[in-house]
């Protein structure tokens, strides 16, 4: 028989009550790029819910980077994390330069043209109506996703509000008879420097994360998606942890 010490014991007693603690806690199913803002939600939902991360693989050009940072976040949050193959997409997705390889991402000024160039299509609403038909499955309470409102307002049709009100509505007509998730989006009044912020509140591993569009070693610096991560780390006052390219120095960029 082993004899263990009171130290020992407690120990032990913690890390079960932990465990049991854990294992009492609803599922949030969370939409997880390895992103930014995806990051952030995972350590928000990680608060109060077991997490099941999922990844989405649509064959966009960044997706090396992308998944492997999401990757390295699941493991560091301790979540459960799948990635969804969808790589038969791109070929269809024409004329958005994250996933046609004929257009050039486009850097520095964010245009009309240059945010219509990275929108795909439709996005949000079939990852959503995916990450829904898994939480249906596993019975989970919350479908998560960390759109935010930008200084713009919601450029892209499908991170608006009154979409996610009707994307409930269609839900609740669609699960009838089923289990029904919430879904969530509470990060949708906040803009990205709040994000940022409330990141740093929670320890969020943000930098481990990946948001260039491109598939380089580092991060460019200079494509639309890396402007607003450097100008919300910089309006958050919160040292921005990432190495851009061209430099081996984080980079704390204010806007004009």
């Amino acid at each position: 028989m082993t004899c263990w010490s009171r130290d020992e014991r407690r120990r032990f007693l913690r890390s079960a009550m932990s465990s049991a603690s854990t294992a009492a806690r609803p599922l949030a199913v969370v939409v997880f790029s390895g992103g930014l803002d995806s990051t952030v939600l995972a350590a928000h939902y990680r608060e109060t819910h077991r997490l099941l991360l999922i990844s989405f693989d649509y064959g966009q050009r960044h997706g090396r980077r992308e998944l492997a940072a999401a990757r390295e976040v699941a493991e560091h949050l301790r979540a459960e994390h799948h990635t969804i193959t969808v790589t038969g997409l791109a070929p269809l997705l024409t004329g958005c330069s994250l996933t046609d390889r004929t257009q050039d991402v486009p850097t520095l000024v964010p245009t009309e043209p240059a945010l219509r160039s990275i929108t795909i299509p439709n996005r949000n609403a079939f990852i959503a109506d995916m990450a829904v038909a898994i939480a249906m499955a596993r019975r989970a309470e919350v479908v998560a996703l960390g759109v935010h409102r930008t200084h713009q307002g919601y450029p892209m049709p499908d991170a608006a509000p009154d979409f996610f009100a009707a994307y409930r509505e269609a839900m609740r007509l669609s699960c009838r008879g089923f289990h029904l998730p919430r879904i969530e989006t509470p990060f949708l009044d906040m803009l990205k420097e709040d994000v940022v912020a409330y990141g740093r509140r929670l320890n969020a591993p943000m930098d481990k994360s990946w948001t260039c569009y491109l598939d380089g070693p580092v991060q460019c610096g200079i494509c639309l998606a890396c402007l607003t991560r450097r100008q919300a780390f910089s309006l958050s006052g919160v040292p921005d942890p990432t190495v851009y390219e061209g430099s081996n120095e984080t980079s704390d960029l204010r806007p004009a």
